[in-house]
């Protein structure tokens, strides 16, 4: 059998079948063991924990701090009126005998909290701060720790992402994990070869070097911690690299569907996660119009960016109802960043991470007119049936994608 037919091959149902049991008792087990954390937190009586994300809110003409604590991989939130510099503090959480298992299941949940005292300010590691140090202006630290770091970010800077619809380029996802690869790939090939035709012609560039690459991306996950953009992504990316040396099919929905359900058992908290949701949503839509059209030319290239960003309108609309023509921009803007982020890399490490700081804060600043657009759920659910429907139909594919456009074409009457 030659390799190109050998491409076709799939995984058997039989071991999909073992898989799935397999991850069915992982799954369990973990929501077993956030149970025992969540034991462990009610126990407590105060807590010294890291701020993830610290900014001042004005509501019904209050003034607040909002403070993102993290506790292990849970996010708290929790208000008060004093200013707090330090990035770690102690503090006691009240009401806790009101937070459910299911809640602290979702990572995320808000609780009053007193007696807050500032500690001694955490320090972040040198190459952290090698990069974001480069830079004075705030916002810019926050821009850069966010693309490179996945640090938090202020409500203004996640309106201004939102404004050009390209959020899903400021969280690390497998956008960057492509690029990542590519870019240490291009650096290692070059010694690479030249030892290879010397000395071990018979190996594999691709299995060699995919391995070294793949343990510099896993140190850089444990560096950034459990994000679940990157986290999908380097699951997909790892099954992928495995698909490859056993000439399965790469290309399937099967094969997303097999790296949701790792994540999910992994860490159940991500069937929570907006951001995980995102993620393989927009995969989905990838796989879609690869599996009803292909994508082997330039012609075929364009219309992918195009079917995924539109793809992706109504989804982000539920959870962020921010709509303007700005973010059509973003159709534009999603090629460029390929050749963005490598500059931008380059220029932090040689410590010119700055140069481009005035243009991108003109960048931000900049907005158009925009309107509050919040989508019901029944439509939103509607939708999302309709996607997985058009799996087995192409005019539906094109039909759901269209759908988008209304939103647009209602903006322009307004």
């Amino acid at each position: 059998m030659n390799i190109k037919s050998k491409r076709t091959l799939i995984i058997n149902k039989k071991h999909y079948f073992i898989i799935f049991i397999v991850l069915i008792a992982i799954f369990c087990l973990q929501v077993h063991l956030k149970f025992l954390d969540f034991c462990e937190f009610l126990e407590q009586d105060s807590y010294e924990l890291k701020i993830s994300n610290n900014y001042l809110k004005t509501k019904n003409n209050k003034s607040y701090y909002v403070l993102a604590l993290a506790y292990k991989d849970v996010l708290i939130y929790t208000t008060t009126k004093k200013e707090i510099k330090s990035n770690q503090i102690s503090l006691k959480f009240a009401a806790k005998n009101k937070l459910n298992f299911y809640e602290y299941l979702q990572a995320r949940f808000y609780l009053p909290s007193y007696a807050l005292e500032e500690l001694e300010e955490i320090k972040e590691n040198a190459f952290v701060s090698y990069f974001i140090n480069q830079h004075e202006n705030l916002t810019m630290k926050q821009f850069f720790g966010a693309l490179f770091f996945a640090k938090s970010i202020s409500k203004d800077l996640r309106d201004s992402v939102n404004y050009y619809g390209i959020a899903h380029l400021l969280a690390i996802s497998g956008y960057h994990l492509g690029l990542i690869y590519s870019i240490f790939f291009f650096i290692f090939s070059i010694i690479y070869k030249y030892f290879q035709k010397r000395f071990f012609p018979y190996r594999s560039i691709h299995f060699d070097l995919g391995i070294i690459i793949f343990i510099i991306l896993a140190l850089y996950f444990y560096e950034i911690g459990l994000v679940a953009s990157y986290f999908r992504s380097f699951i997909m990316a790892i099954l992928g690299f495995y698909f490859i040396i056993r000439a399965i099919k790469i290309l399937s929905f099967s094969h997303l569907f097999l790296a949701f359900f790792i994540c999910i058992a992994i860490n159940p908290s991500f069937l929570f996660n907006v951001g995980f949701f995102f993620s393989c949503l927009g995969v989905f839509y990838i796989f879609l119009f690869i599996y009803h059209f292909n994508a082997n030319s330039l012609t075929k290239l364009i219309c992918l960016e195009l079917s995924t960003f539109f793809a992706m309108v109504a989804p982000v609309l539920y959870f962020f109802p921010l709509l303007s023509f700005q973010q059509l921009l973003g159709i534009i803007l999603t090629p460029i960043f390929v050749i963005f982020y490598p500059l931008v890399l380059f220029l932090h490490i040689i410590n010119l991470g700055d140069l481009l700081d005035k243009y991108l804060l003109i960048f931000l600043d900049f907005k158009m007119f925009a309107i509050n657009f919040k989508l019901e759920f029944k439509y939103f659910f509607i939708y999302l049936i309709l996607s997985f429907l058009s799996i087995f139909h192409r005019y539906l594919a094109i039909f759901v994608i269209s759908l988008n456009l209304i939103f647009f074409i209602y903006l322009g009457f307004l």
